[in-house]
């Protein structure tokens, strides 16, 4: 009878076993079905603004784009960067990269959708002080006669001007304020074009009341821009000591929004346009340094391995977010409720719009509802 009764609890044992690893099978064909679902149309359904940045090394956007055309407002290729040149003792800022520019490509989006704009993204690591410092004062009107002329003859339709290094120095931010942002500005309204400006989202981690935005700041800027994209995503850069694995908390989204504009100034909130990642990250448990970015591909195969590994996966409602737990890392990655759960609190916000880097990241079911 002993005999009987362990052999009886070792089958129970055993049947709890299989029933769990199938059940955790099914989850995962399920979340891959969900994931791989492209069986929605072309349909806007977000009101607001949307903008989407794609890059030349991801060419799943560009493909995003020429099916979902009609989701989109604005298109920004990240076809340019920025780069310093010393000239018989003159400053000029070069447009690296026009050997990106793909003119078909962009005759066949605007078939798609007479509508779309497309504004190229102008980005600048440049970290010496001083070089920028004369950009954005005494080398200003050479730089935009570059930008005019580019503009003209590739029909761009506006610019996205990314430069997060202005946000870090008050005298480099004032001076881009007072003398750049105007000139940048009227020279866009000159030519009918759009002009949107990038700004990094609400810090946490600084205890020290010495970050530099602040609703003035924002007021100020707001005259010189269309449109304002304030980066609320890779949360683990901005946030306080303590690991937290999701790269864009809504709670920090509306803190950011909050901070930066009163609500009474509506004039203002319809400039802004939220960031919505389309991409997650890989964090070495206890560390909110991140070891790299997962985009859709590189998630899938995650979920491909979670039957062979100890790999835990859930799906954290409240954000929105899917987290796998290897056990030493912790992976996250936005599902469609995410993205809807942003596009609600823009609504809520009363802001513009969003603005999504980069739409190439994401697997095709994220555009759903947009």
């Amino acid at each position: 009878m002993k005999y009987n009764s362990f052999y009886l609890l070792l089958i129970i044992l055993l049947i709890n076993i299989i029933s769990i690893l199938t059940q955790e099978k099914k989850d995962v064909i399920e979340l891959k079905k969900e994931l791989e679902k492209k069986n929605f149309d072309n349909t806007k359904n977000y009101p607001l603004k949307t903008l989407a940045y794609i890059t030349p090394w991801n060419k799943e956007g560009y493909n995003y784009v020429e099916k979902y055309s009609n989701k989109f407002d604005i298109i920004s290729p990240t076809w340019f960067e920025l780069k310093p040149d010393e000239i018989d003792g003159e400053l000029q800022i070069i447009l690296d990269g026009s050997n990106n520019i793909d003119s078909s490509y962009m005759k066949k989006i605007r078939s798609k959708n007479d509508k779309i704009l497309i504004l190229p993204r102008l980005h600048s690591s440049i970290k010496d002080l001083n070089i920028m410092e004369r950009w954005f004062t005494k080398e200003t009107d050479q730089f935009i006669k570059v930008l005019e002329r580019r503009i003209k003859y590739n029909k761009f339709d506006g610019y996205v001007f990314d430069c997060m290094q202005i946000w870090f120095n008050k005298n480099l931010m004032e001076k881009f304020i007072k003398y750049f942002l105007p000139k940048i500005y009227e020279s866009m309204n000159k030519l009918n074009k759009i002009f949107i400006l990038t700004i990094i989202p609400k810090d946490l981690n600084d205890m020290t009341n010495s970050f530099l935005i602040d609703k003035n700041i924002i007021k100020k800027i707001s005259n010189y821009v269309h449109y304002l994209n304030i980066m609320t995503y890779d949360f683990h850069q901005y946030q306080k000591e303590n690991p937290n694995y999701y790269s864009a908390p809504i709670s920090w989204i509306e803190e950011t929004i909050n901070f930066y504009v009163d609500k009474k100034d509506k004039n203002i909130l319809k400039k802004i346009l939220i960031g919505i990642p389309f991409h997650g990250f890989n964090f070495k448990k206890n560390s909110n340094i991140p070891s790299n970015v997962v985009i859709g591909p590189q998630f899938w195969l995650i979920l491909s391995g979670i039957n062979n590994k100890e790999i835990n996966y859930y799906s954290y409602e409240e954000e929105g977010e899917y987290i796998c737990d290897t056990g030493d890392n912790m992976i996250n990655y936005p599902n469609k409720n995410f993205i809807e759960k942003r596009l609600e609190i823009s609504k809520k916000l009363n802001v513009g719009g969003i603005g999504i880097w980069d739409i190439g990241n994401g697997k095709e079911n994220l555009l759903e509802p947009l």
